[in-house]
């Protein structure tokens, strides 16, 4: 099947139109009654519900027959989810990734959108309000990271790596000096991406895969020239997001890095 893509230009404008006009204003400005708490301890404010419900608005008015699935939908309606593996186009939303820093008052956050097509991710965007920092790529046509081409999946030279890791995965790296030189704690799946884009970092590894966390980065990295995978070398599915997932900047190091993180006992 032949889809084109949607208005690339287009998507990035409304995404930074709803960030200047919802998201911003309410950065450091968070009122009394405007941060609650989801199951599991997840914050949400008004600015996620604001904002994909702003997008959830807009974006399919430039593909008929699109759907949407947001975050903040998916915890009020399980059944939301469910569009992921419908035939219709689909914009996957995260409204403010990083909810816990913008709450807090730290500036990294982000705004994710993935364009999905029969569970396969067609385009993407990441963009961080606070240093209108934008990623974004369709297949076929590479990345842009504030325009300029990002060009991934080089040879590395280095044999210690810096990148992020959550849980499990981030003590096993703790104990691989020899390989991972520093690893972080999770904090912003879509600012990690973007560093990933820029060569800050090395690699990120997640053990929860929920798709507005990682649609649009993973592919984002997948199509700049690197490389992402679970941990057993199957593929991310968006519609079945469980496993642990490694995502490098090239397949060597996505390699190197799988080697320390993988148990020795199911090697």
């Amino acid at each position: 099947m032949n889809h084109t893509h949607p208005d690339m230009t287009r998507v990035g404008e409304l995404i930074a139109t709803a960030a200047a006009e919802i998201i911003l204003p309410r950065f450091r400005a968070l009122k009394d009654g405007e941060i609650d708490e989801k199951d599991g301890g997840e914050l949400v404010t008004i600015a996620d519900i604001e904002t994909e419900a702003w997008l959830t608005q807009r974006l399919p008015e430039l593909v008929p027959g699109s759907t949407v699935v947001g975050e903040e939908a998916v915890f009020a309606d399980k059944s939301v989810f469910d569009r992921l593996s419908s035939h219709d186009p689909v914009w996957v939303i995260d409204p403010v990734d990083g909810t816990w820093n913008f709450a807090n008052g730290h500036s990294t956050f982000a705004v994710i959108v993935a364009y999905v097509i029969r569970g396969v991710v067609q385009a993407g965007w990441i963009y961080e309000p606070v240093s209108e920092t934008l990623a974004v790529g369709a297949r076929g046509d590479g990345v842009c990271l504030n325009g300029e081409k990002v060009a991934l999946g080089k040879v590395e030279t280095e044999t210690d790596f810096v990148g992020t890791a959550a849980r499990y995965l981030r003590e096993r790296a703790e104990d691989a000096p020899e390989t991972v030189r520093e690893v972080f704690r999770p904090r912003c799946a879509g600012h990690e991406y973007v560093q990933i884009l820029s060569g800050e970092r090395a690699f990120s590894a997640y053990t929860k895969l929920l798709p507005w966390d990682h649609a649009a980065g993973t592919f984002l990295v997948r199509e700049a020239g690197g490389h992402n995978a679970l941990l057993d070398g199957g593929d991310y599915d968006l519609t079945q997001p469980k496993g642990d997932m490694l995502t490098a900047r090239s397949h060597e190091v996505w390699q190197k890095i799988c080697a320390v993180m993988t148990p020795r006992d199911i090697e």
